[in-house]
């Protein structure tokens, strides 16, 4: 066989040519394995690092499995609760009042209620069950011909519950009638009229029925959202035992609020739109949360709205969370939005209008917030968090709404 020189020449330009490809590609590789992480924004708000897309679609994947494994599960384990897996096997297991374990200080068992309507009635109520009878409480009522009135202990929620595994305190109680279908508010008792700085005498039996199912975080969040947040983070043992350590199980239905309120002889009836949350677990410490910033609205033809982002720096420094629940029973998880904390009241002051983008399903929605009131109440241990209740008008994609803004800040004078 003869090998001619043009041969010869032809090898070696090949040979030369596999050695420069990979001589790039080791310089990409190793240019690529000393990138630096780009820092933190406001040294909190972690961003997307060289690693950022293995882990993304690796979470991807194990979130794939355990949704998977929570559907074919019979018994549902509350210790390996979340990230795609039920706490409680039964919607009444759920709705109950929640045990709290005398081992663990920080435990809670907390429900929340919201409402708004187009005429500018607005209600938001909220007990929150901690060791030691400690129940944080909450209650806020606007209607436009009487005023802006509030529960008399706000600012401060620490209150001492009146019934041992109640959600009940200061006046206020709410009872389970028919699991994630129907609820009972009642209130006896003062509340400070904001507007003339007056106490007034009230009292009100409310019901509460359910027009959605409900959302629950632990299996309903967008599996892109949970990998986005998990995926901008540090991963070692330490960070994965205290995600699952600061778990809580937290749950969302929209309903009518509706009954009489008698405001100092005065009866006002009432028929609000708006959301119920329940949250349990083994710690809830405020100190823990640098921000969040929640959206909640009832839209004209009923569609119910959450979006919104939270920042735990010990586990997540941007969490997108959400949904949208359409009328015909649909249910679309928030996929992605533009918010970011940084551009929005990083100096402790939300704006009173903003307008955000998210897409949930196949639909981009255009959101604009206007708010009308925005008090502010303290909660934790020692005034732990200053949240910012925003009393809200909205606008999405056209059609108008109402309901709640809530943005909670670490309160730094604490």
């Amino acid at each position: 066989m003869e090998i001619t020189l043009q041969d010869m020449l032809r090898d070696a330009d090949d040979n030369t040519e596999e050695e420069s490809s990979g001589s790039i590609s080791a310089i990409f590789l190793i240019k690529w394995l000393t990138t630096k992480d780009p820092p933190p924004v406001c040294g909190i708000y972690n961003q997307k690092n060289k690693w950022y897309f293995v882990k993304f679609w690796f979470l991807s994947f194990m979130l794939y499995l355990r949704k998977r494994r929570n559907q074919n599960a019979k018994v549902a384990s509350g210790s390996n609760a979340g990230y795609g897996m039920r706490s409680r096997n039964s919607p009444e297991e759920m709705d109950k009042a929640q045990t709290l374990p005398n081992e663990k200080l920080l435990a809670v068992d907390a429900v929340y209620f919201n409402g708004g309507n187009k005429d500018g009635q607005y209600l938001v109520a909220a007990t929150a069950r901690r060791q030691n009878n400690i129940v944080q409480t909450i209650l806020y009522l606007r209607i436009p011909e009487i005023g802006f009135l509030e529960i008399p202990s706000l600012p401060d929620t620490r209150l001492r519950g009146t019934e041992k595994n109640a959600f009940a305190a200061g006046g206020l109680k709410f009872d389970v009638v028919e699991p994630m279908k129907k609820w009972k508010l009642s209130y006896n008792g003062k509340m400070r009229n904001r507007t003339t700085d007056k106490l007034v005498d009230v009292t009100f039996d409310l019901e509460w029925i359910a027009f959605t199912k409900y959302f629950d975080f632990d299996t309903d969040l967008h599996p892109n959202a949970m990998a986005d947040a998990i995926a901008r983070e540090k991963w070692s043992r330490k960070y994965f035992d205290v995600l699952k350590s600061v778990h809580q199980t937290h749950y969302e239905q929209f309903g009518e609020i509706s009954g009489t309120v008698n405001i100092s002889g005065e009866e006002k009836f009432i028929k609000i739109d708006g959301v119920r949350d329940h949250s349990y677990g083994n710690i809830r410490d405020w100190k823990y949360f640098h921000r969040y910033a929640l959206q909640y609205c009832t839209l004209e033809d009923r569609t119910a709205i959450c979006v919104g982002t939270i920042c735990m720096p010990i586990t997540m420094s941007r969490l997108l969370v959400g949904y949208v629940l359409h009328p015909d029973g649909k249910m679309d998880s928030v996929s992605w939005c533009d918010f970011e904390f940084y551009d929005y009241g990083e100096d402790g002051k939300p704006p009173k209008e903003m307008t955000l983008k998210f897409t949930a399903g196949d639909e981009t929605y255009n959101m604009k917030i206007t708010v009308l009131e925005a008090p502010i109440f303290y909660i934790g241990e020692g005034r732990d968090a200053k949240i910012h209740e925003r009393f809200s008008t909205y606008d999405v994609n056209g059609q108008k709404g109402w309901g709640i803004s809530e943005w909670d800040y670490r309160n730094k004078e604490s």
